[in-house]
């Protein structure tokens, strides 16, 4: 078990995460001696009632944004006795610690020993993506890298030749929440690109990059019911890739990390 602290973000508005936890809160429960949970303000009453009753330590409220992991800054910033932190989707370290446990406990080693670990998708959990995501999430990456010179140094395994993810999961050391809690200012989907460069040019910061297996598609872990309806997967993905709303949406998160991006250009 690791000391290492994970701090999951989550969003859970029909219970569907709340409805895995009897399965795997267990499972992710051997690879941590504390979790936390921050719970947007469209989180059930019910699944946060149930994180608590397990043991998972709670942080919500109505300043709780549904993109909380801006928030966690601040919420890190705060809990001084934690030394290293996991900061993930709730919903991705359930299906992580499902289905690559062992991966998951050389991530939490690798955490302790880096300020700053950007956790990224492996190509084969990046091919798990439905288009909408899969498609608008290598745009973000291609255009983070080449507008700004890129991570190649941070690199750890063996994908040297892929574009760096920026888009998924993080560790930090005490010293490296200091470091991006004082610079960070954006709230928005840029935070994504303003982390990694803030870690970057700060002097003497230990960094990193390591694309993980564990954060392939895990969405589909908690609609089952609509995947069954829609007659499998590849079905339910081949809807979602035909509804604008979803790319519109992916296409604003573009926006907003090239916004960013220009920004600290000026």
């Amino acid at each position: 078990m690791s000391d290492v602290l994970l701090l999951g973000a989550v969003h859970d508005p029909e219970g569907r995460i709340a409805a895995l936890l009897p399965g795997d809160l267990p499972l992710l429960q051997r690879h941590y001696a504390r979790i936390a949970a921050i719970c947007g303000v469209a989180t059930l009453p019910s699944t946060i009632e149930a994180l608590r009753r397990a043991g998972v330590t709670i942080i919500s409220g109505d300043d709780v944004p549904i993109n909380a992991r801006p928030y966690a800054l601040g919420v890190m910033a705060a809990h001084t006795e934690w030394e290293h932190v996991h900061l993930c989707d709730f919903d991705s370290a359930l299906h992580w610690a499902r289905t690559w446990p062992d991966e998951l406990d050389r991530v939490n080693a690798t955490i302790a020993a880096y300020d700053f670990l950007l956790l990224g998708r492996t190509v084969r959990a990046m091919a798990s993506l439905p288009d909408a995501q899969r498609e608008t999430e290598r745009l973000i990456n291609l255009l983070f890298t080449r507008t700004t010179g890129g991570l190649d140094p941070w690199r750890l395994g063996n994908e040297a030749d892929t574009l760096i993810d920026i888009c998924t999961a993080w560790g930090f050391s005490r010293r490296g929440i200091a470091a991006i809690a004082t610079q960070s200012r954006v709230t928005d989907i840029g935070f994504h690109a303003e982390w990694p460069l803030l870690a970057r040019d700060t002097p003497d910061l230990r960094c990193a990059y390591l694309p993980c297996e564990g954060l392939e598609y895990e969405t589909a872990d908690r609609y089952g019911d609509q995947i069954a309806a829609a007659g499998g997967i590849e079905a339910w993905h081949a809807r979602q890739n035909t509804d604008i709303c979803h790319w519109q949406q992916r296409i604003g998160y573009i926006t907003q990390i090239a916004n960013m991006i220009a920004m600290r250009q000026r």
